[in-house]
């Protein structure tokens, strides 16, 4: 087996087992290809972990296992996906929800590869063309695994021949619908990247129908397929939905049909949320609850926003329109904005600002996401629920 071997100083954070190798931490290594298996050395040759090559974030590559004589074949992806399904059985016997991710790449001990169950379709995701190397025993063990209806498959990575798609099983029309928190949305499962909902956000959705929708205006900016909006108008919430998308009108409509809501008693924009921002001010448009959920970078026209650097102007725009005693829905995914800095910012755009406020709650990932230990970025998503004094 090919091999790896560690800078001088480097190795604490493999021997504590930081799953993600980076490629500034190797001191020398094989001529290493996409999906090659090596071992991972200390700069004195001591065994670390066996590896594969997927080069992904800044990472050469991702451990899979830490003992030397073991196989990395059909039988040990089953093992994987056997320990995933059983903590996720909660998610098969609760009602109300048919849609979940079933296996969480590095949280589940396969970095590089995800599976989540719409309704026992299942989609899943590789990252780089590693990973997707080792595909043909990788679909064997989700086979004798997972319980499915059909399998599809998208590609994270770029490449002139390989695609994704339908790979097993029937072969429904989309959209199919799914159930979550007792609410219907629409799925595509062969249209781009993203499929209609993002489902790390269930246990935020259900917390904003519940404790922030009843008797509410609800803006919802970034709305993409509406998501946020129909979960809030299902818990008694007049909303209004802001996404520069033109698609995600007819999406967002289709999914309050779908929830008996008739969306022309919603209200939908397709507008830059800055740009809403001056048009709600010129018309006196107020809100109770503003949920702010926006991508880690976007390009428009000739603006750019990124996470890191303009999310207090969404704060500060926000809280323009928000009425006394209103709430903020501060949510962001970027991996590499530690919670301790969104917080913090967050408390210094408020601060700054003059408000009283206080924080209702912080949530991360459900347990359906899985998160490595020992991996911070694992843990990506963070949400801040603030309410006005």
């Amino acid at each position: 087996m090919k091999t790896a071997v560690l800078n001088k100083g480097k190795e604490d954070k493999y021997l504590n087992q930081y799953p993600l190798i980076e490629e500034e931490d190797i001191y020398r290594q094989d001529r290493l290809e996409e999906g090659d298996l090596f071992q991972l050395l200390t700069s004195k040759n001591t065994f670390i972990g066996v590896g594969y090559v997927g080069r992904q974030h800044k990472g050469l590559g991702w451990i899979l296992s830490y003992q030397k004589d073991d196989e990395i074949n059909q039988a040990f992806f089953e093992q994987l996906f056997e320990q995933a399904l059983e903590t996720r059985q909660y998610y098969y016997q609760i009602e109300g929800t048919n849609a979940f991710r079933l296996f969480n790449g590095e949280g589940d001990g396969l970095g590089g590869l995800t599976i989540d169950s719409y309704d026992g379709h299942l989609l899943i995701q590789w990252y780089s063309i590693g990973i997707y190397q080792f595909r043909d025993s990788i679909l064997e063990a989700i086979k004798q695994v997972f319980p499915f209806r059909s399998i599809f498959e998208k590609t994270r990575f770029k490449h002139q021949s390989i695609k994704g798609g339908w790979v097993e099983g029937e072969k429904p029309e989309f959209p199919i619908v799914i159930e979550e928190n007792f609410t219907f949305y629409n799925v595509h499962l062969d249209d781009g990247p993203m499929t209609g909902i993002f489902l790390d956000q269930k246990e935020a959705r259900k917390k904003l129908r519940d404790y922030y929708s009843e008797d509410r205006k609800v803006l919802n900016l970034f709305s993409y397929t509406g998501a946020f909006s129909v979960i809030s108008a299902t818990g008694g919430a007049k909303t209004t939905s802001v996404d520069l998308a033109n698609r995600s009108r007819p999406m967002t409509e289709e999914n309050f049909g779908l929830n008996g809501i008739d969306p022309k008693s919603q209200n939908i924009f397709v507008m830059d949320t800055f740009d809403f921002y001056k048009y709600a001010e010129r018309h006196g448009l107020t809100f109770d609850t503003i949920v702010i959920d926006p991508p880690s970078f976007a390009r428009n026209k000739k603006k750019t926003f990124s996470v890191t650097k303009n999310y207090p102007q969404l704060i500060e725009g926000a809280l323009t329109l928000l009425n006394a005693k209103g709430s903020l829905i501060l949510s962001t995914n970027h991996s590499a904005y530690s919670l301790k800095a969104f917080k913090n910012m967050v408390k210094k755009t408020l601060d700054h600002e003059g408000i009283a406020y206080q924080i209702d709650e912080v949530m991360g990932l459900p347990k359906d996401f899985k998160t490595h230990p020992h991996f911070k970025p694992s843990k990506y998503l963070k949400l801040i629920f603030v309410t006005l004094q």
